[in-house]
């Protein structure tokens, strides 16, 4: 007898027992351990994908926050722009434009020929236009600076359109027929 079975022989109990044991071992490592420690991998790997769906949704909420507040600031320039620059109804504008491009004319050294204004609604908005031609004679470099004071002028004025007609042989003067623009809020008009 070798003593390998001498030792089963005289311990058998003893060996039974550690086996026993060693296949309780390997099921409880196979039946629990190895379970919950993929179910640990899983829910780490949970974790970090809440983590970055986190970062993300601060990352927006952030993003939204300051979406509001531009519009808020936004809307206050808005109202003062409306308020505080341009005219408050179609006289106030008609008024504006005329006064300030005869001034510039003047100071540009420019004769104002004739002007006539209309009124225009602007589709999807509060807004109504007021839309002034017109026509000025003077060289062309009295043009040119009439022009640059009016696109630099605090009102708030747009230059649409500009027609230089050429002189005639005997005449120096330039003719410029513009059309300039302003608005004014639609519910203030009364």
């Amino acid at each position: 007898m070798t003593l390998l079975q001498r030792v089963l022989a005289e311990k058998r109990n003893l060996v039974l027992a550690l086996a026993i044991a060693a296949i309780g071992n390997v099921l409880l490592f196979a039946l629990l351990v190895f379970p919950l420690g993929r179910q640990v991998v899983s829910a780490e790997q949970d974790a970090q994908v809440q983590r970055e769906a986190l970062r993300r949704a601060r990352q927006e909420a952030s993003a939204a926050h300051a979406t509001v507040e531009g519009k808020q600031q936004a809307d206050v320039a808005l109202r003062k722009f409306y308020r505080e620059v341009l005219p408050s109804n179609a006289s106030s504008a008609r008024s504006l434009t005329y006064q300030r491009l005869s001034e510039l004319a003047r100071e540009s050294n420019l004769r104002l020929e004739r002007g006539t204004n209309a009124v225009k609604q602007e589709k999807g908005s509060s807004l109504q236009k007021v839309t002034t031609t017109y026509a000025l004679t003077g060289d062309y470099q009295d043009v040119r600076q009439f022009i640059y004071s009016l696109e630099t002028a605090p009102e708030f004025m747009v230059l649409e359109n500009v027609a230089l007609s050429a002189p005639d042989d005997t005449e120096r003067a330039l003719t410029v027929q513009l059309d300039v623009a302003t608005y004014f809020r639609a519910d203030n008009a009364g």
